[in-house]
């Protein structure tokens, strides 16, 4: 029978290499013939669509984070484990992580998170339930995706962080931090005052550097994710925070501005290609934002624009994370996107080489 010592060290040695195992995962790559895949490659998992695209494009990723939770403000967790898809990605060699976010009924909840953030015990058994649900579904790690947090609540973010990421490492879990792209740190800005990257990055194993939704339809037309912003964007987060900790945003969607009436919707990169054929609109460049956009006419006159990615702005934003020495890119989101949105994003890992 073993005594107390004995367990003791083994349950560390466990756990020292399970943290180990996990580091090597980051950064080994997949396929040692293709150096694009020495970076670590997200694809968030939704829903529609996204188990297909897990089975048709794992070997261009090797982590799945996956978007299907939701906390309240007491910290109960809902939502539900997509088993297939977490069996797959581990039979691949995936980093999995739990994605939990503060969605409320209609969009992101402040008050969602302010109450996780301001309660002690409300924060303490919201830990406790992110924890369980790591460990019962048997995920590499958890991802905090937290928007729409009040500037006020900087302090109590940056704590919660603090002790999600220390309860996780205690474990050999990974714990990802999904943060707002920022060109400086300005802690009264009501989007992203709450997020001090430089406080985050020492806690968190990866900051999910969200570089997209530049413009969108709640304000005028632009580009979804313009070079001339996503870089500032990079450059800053580099500064405060370790490069090899950050991870970029990389959208795989555009949106379609109806300027007549006022109204915008978002369009999956794989619907783009017939919607340019549909309506007889010719694809321009946007020298400025290294952007593609397109205008066209709806069936009742109404005038569109349309800004979005393709197979040339891809790999401009991709080949950021060899330039900047990044953990390597998180693409958004599985479903969206078809086999050219890949090698696009390849192309630039490997072309910056």
């Amino acid at each position: 029978m073993e005594t107390l010592e004995r367990k003791t060290f083994v349950n560390r040695v466990k756990k020292f290499a399970i943290a180990l195992a996990i580091a090597v995962l980051a950064i080994l790559p997949l396929n040692a013939a293709d150096p694009a895949d020495s970076k670590a490659i997200m694809g968030f998992y939704e829903s529609s669509g996204s188990y297909e695209s897990l089975l048709s494009f794992h070997s261009y990723m090797n982590q799945l984070p996956t978007d299907t939770f939701s906390v309240n403000a007491k910290g109960k967790i809902s939502g539900s484990t997509p088993k297939a898809a977490l069996d797959f990605a581990r039979s691949k060699g995936m980093l999995t992580f739990a994605t939990v976010s503060n969605f409320g009924t209609k969009d992101f909840d402040p008050k969602i998170a302010h109450s996780i953030l301001t309660h002690p015990a409300i924060r303490k058994q919201t830990i406790s339930n992110l924890f369980q649900l790591v460990k019962a579904a048997g995920y590499s790690g958890i991802n905090i995706d937290f928007e729409s947090v009040p500037n006020h609540d900087r302090a109590p973010f940056s704590a919660f962080v603090h002790d999600v990421a220390q309860a996780m490492r205690s474990a050999g879990y990974v714990t990802v931090v999904s943060v707002p792209a920022e060109l400086k740190d300005d802690p009264n800005d009501s989007w992203t005052g709450a997020f001090d990257f430089k406080v985050l990055g020492r806690d968190a194993d990866i900051l999910q550097l969200m570089t997209y939704d530049e413009n969108g339809p709640w304000g005028a037309p632009g580009a979804v994710a313009g070079l001339n912003w996503v870089e500032p964007c990079v450059r800053f987060a580099v500064s405060v925070v370790k490069s090899g900790k950050v991870s970029l945003g990389i959208p795989a969607y555009g949106y379609d501005w109806d300027t007549t009436h006022g109204t915008g919707v978002q369009l999956k990169w794989k619907d783009i290609p017939a919607l340019i054929a549909s309506t007889g609109a010719t694809p321009q460049w946007d020298a400025a934002s290294s952007s593609p956009f397109f205008t066209y006419r709806g069936p009742e006159g109404s005038s569109h624009v349309v800004w979005y990615e393709d197979t040339q702005s891809i790999p401009l934003k991709s080949a950021l994370a060899v330039s900047y020495n990044l953990a390597g890119v998180s693409m958004f989101a599985l479903g969206f996107e078809d086999k050219t949105f890949w090698l696009a994003v390849h192309s630039g890992l490997r072309d910056s080489q």
